[in-house]
């Protein structure tokens, strides 16, 4: 089967919109939601470094029959949904697409694309079509003839040899698809859309959920929608779609106002579908157009919407701090000057309180300094806090600088940082150290997988390359880091011809010259002394670096750690003698000019745990913060808990399996 788009390459291109494949993922599902699917899977491929590279969409619709690929796929526009409201099939959903290109947006997700789709004829009989193309012939679609077929109804749509789509990889894409299909998924409760093995939920991210009626006039006349404000719990993106009465959206427009707030709005209006892609040149119009119009309508209801949501939220917030006692001011204003103070520090605490510590205690610090700010540089408080939250127009007027050097958002991030950490490193003490702890705690599910994320233990410096790897992989990170291709990597061997396989290497490039250090931690589990078999194993993994000259380059630097709980007599012996360092198994030579320096070390938890409280005592200190075990459980169930060892509380299993 061959089918001759009936356009030029480059106009084909164009409708692609090849640098948007947010919403070209967008379009598929939308196909498949006109095909009556109740089940949508959007899987991303992954190559070996975790890029993304291609997209599958499945569904189990109604699927495209021989005759629809012939018609669909021949022609830009003249779609068969161009002035139908409903799907073909018995449950009549609304329809999405009517201008028959979201097919040619596939060419943002790859270079050659595939659609697969089983589906009935006007017969009853099922057949199997199959089409592609590539990009450089984007209007040549090509497949084998249609085949009977016993299979279940559905398409499958395969892209794959387009780089650069680690996009569609991040919470803003995933955000961005859920606002777009978030009406439809609620409306339609049956139907299923996973994005990456996560199904969306809209119904459970929502935090308010509000219809208004909107008016607006155009010339002589008034028109009449309907605007639909949703407010998320979470996630950082606005939104603004233009859709059909029916909730269909038409276009999907850059964010609204209200940057401290993150919701979706839609506007539903009968006839929208007739106005689609007009919302571009409203801001170049001289006299408005009827979409012109409607969005300066829109934007001044979501101003003056949130704007009572502002002092709403001010109120609730103020009463919750006065009832938990971190609110800083105790007693009621005494006067006029008194009472715009605490007003501004009203204004000013409520519009950043997505960034609010979560803990009390940390609260109580945030909105003392804020009240101290606010008492010192009365005039220092909007432009800076505006970079970071976003204010409206009345709160830029009332706040025009935060601090002179810093903004308090970073502050309070810092804040909440910096005691995140303090409760991870008490964390790591009590599953190390806590003698019915340590008997649960294991290395590589649970000490490893929580330190992957938590590499700030090692250093500031260090960003993890891989875990769980074996040495020629090693290797390959190694090459990249020099700029050689990682593909002149052979394979590496340990000295006894073993294929040793690493815990965590860590890798950083140095700001001296240039020079890049490594460092590779094997971990051992709270139970493991150290002994001859360990301290032998990782040597022989630094020892199989030395002598491959593929790692060889006077730039790098090796630090190969043995991480214990404690070590036996022997092991205290070799790492203690005269001529070097404390701590040191075995060493290069020390010589600048030496194709590999490398290090190993033998340490215990408890040094690097001191090391790491150490950086952190200052901050410590000034926060007060001590934690208890409950701090401790409550930062392992937020942070790491999918691996917390079953039985590591024995007072709160149920909390924290």
């Amino acid at each position: 089967m061959r089918i001759q788009l009936e356009a030029g390459a480059d106009h084909v291109e164009a409708l692609a919109h090849e640098r948007n494949p947010v919403q070209a993922v967008i379009e598929l599902i939308w196909n498949s939601l006109d095909a009556e699917a109740h089940t949508v899977t959007v899987s991303l491929l992954r190559n070996d470094a975790g890029g993304v590279e291609g997209v599958i969409v499945e569904d189990d619709g109604h699927g495209i029959s021989p005759d629809e690929f012939q018609s669909s796929f021949k022609w830009v526009g003249n779609s068969w949904k161009r002035g139908a409201q409903t799907t073909k099939g018995p449950e009549g959903r609304p329809l999405h697409g009517e201008l028959g290109q979201g097919r040619l947006r596939a060419f943002a997700l790859g270079t050659t694309v595939r659609w697969i789709s089983v589906a009935e004829d006007a017969t009853g009989q099922r057949y199997r079509s199959e089409i592609a193309a590539t990009v450089p012939d984007r209007n040549d679609f090509r497949g084998p003839e249609p085949s009977q077929s016993t299979a279940e109804t559905g398409t499958r749509f395969e892209a794959t040899g387009r780089h650069k789509l680690d996009r569609l990889d991040t919470e803003a894409a995933r955000e961005q698809i859920t606002a777009a299909l978030a009406p439809y998924l609620m409306t339609y409760p049956d139907v299923s859309v996973v994005l990456d093995h996560r199904s969306l939920r809209p119904a459970d991210e929502i935090e308010r959920d509000v219809t208004e009626a909107l008016s607006w006039a155009h010339g002589d006349s008034v028109h009449n929608a309907d605007l639909r404000i949703i407010e998320w719990k979470g996630g950082k993106e606005r939104t603004l779609h233009l859709c059909s009465d029916l909730g269909v959206p038409v276009d999907d427009l850059p964010a609204g106002p209200a940057p401290d707030f993150r919701y979706a709005a839609y506007v539903l209006w009968s006839d929208m579908p007739h106005h689609a892609a007009e919302w571009i040149l409203a801001k170049m119009e001289h006299e408005p157009s009827v979409i012109g119009s409607l969005l300066k309508s829109v934007n001044a209801r979501l101003a003056s919407y949130f704007d009572e949501r502002r002092d709403e939220q001010r109120r609730e917030l103020v009463e919750s701090w006065k009832g938990d006692d971190t609110y800083p001011y105790k007693d009621g204003p005494e006067s006029e000057e008194q009472k715009v103070e605490q007003a501004t520090f009203d204004v000013v605490a409520t519009a950043i309180r997505r960034h609010m510590p979560k803990k009390r205690e940390q609260r109580r610090l945030t909105l003392g300094l804020l009240k101290d700010t606010l008492q010192r540089h009365p005039t220092g408080l909007g432009n800076l806090l505006d970079q970071f939250v976003g204010l409206s127009a009345e709160e830029k007027d009332q706040l025009t600088r935060l601090l002179e050097r810093s903004s308090l958002a970073r502050l309070i991030a810092a804040n909440t940082s910096v005691t995140n950490r303090i409760d991870f490193l008490a964390a790591l003490r009590h599953m190390i150290f806590d003698k019915e702890a340590s008997e649960v705690v294991k290395e590589r599910q649970h000490l490893h997988t929580m330190l992957e994320s938590e590499l700030w233990v090692f250093g500031e410096q260090f960003n993890m390359m891989f875990s769980e790897r074996g040495l020629t992989h090693a290797l390959r990170q190694h090459l990249n880091m020099l700029g050689r291709d990682p593909k002149e990597a052979g394979n590496v061997r340990l000295t006894d011809g073993g294929q040793g396989r690493l815990d965590l290497m860590l890798s950083a490039k140095t700001r001296d010259h240039d020079r890049i250090r490594h460092l590779v931690v094997e971990l051992k589990a709270p139970a493991v002394k150290a002994t001859d078999k360990e301290a032998s194993q990782i040597k022989k993994y630094a020892r199989a670096v030395v002598a491959n000259p593929q790692f060889a380059d006077t730039r790098s630097e090796w630090d190969f750690m043995l991480l214990v709980t404690d070590y036996d007599d022997s092991v205290r012996g070799d790492i203690n003698q005269d001529g070097r360092a404390s701590g040191i198994l075995d060493q290069s030579r020390v010589d600048p000019n030496s194709p590999v320096n490398y290090r190993v070390w033998v340490k215990k938890w408890s040094e690097v745990i001191n090391e790491a409280e150490r950086r952190l005592d200052f901050y410590q200190q000034s926060l007060n913060h001590d934690p208890s075990l409950d701090d401790v459980r409550a930062y392992l169930v937020e942070h790491h808990g999918d691996v917390i060892p079953q039985g590591l509380f024995p007072e709160g299993d149920a909390q924290a399996s």
